[in-house]
């Protein structure tokens, strides 16, 4: 396996283009899921911004 991306990162990855380079870091499952945290709670700031 050459390496997994974060479900935090997944819209980044997403987003690349053909034959553009990724760099992969490790990171420790907590600091995974604290990213994700992260990112759910912007996820909810931007649907309430667009709610109002």
């Amino acid at each position: 396996m050459v390496g997994t991306v974060i479900s935090s990162d997944l819209d980044l990855i997403g987003q690349l283009q053909p034959n553009q380079k990724a760099r992969f870091v490790a990171v420790t499952l907590e600091d995974a899921l604290a990213a994700r945290r992260v990112y759910r709670e912007r996820l909810q700031r931007l649907e309430q911004v667009l709610a109002s």
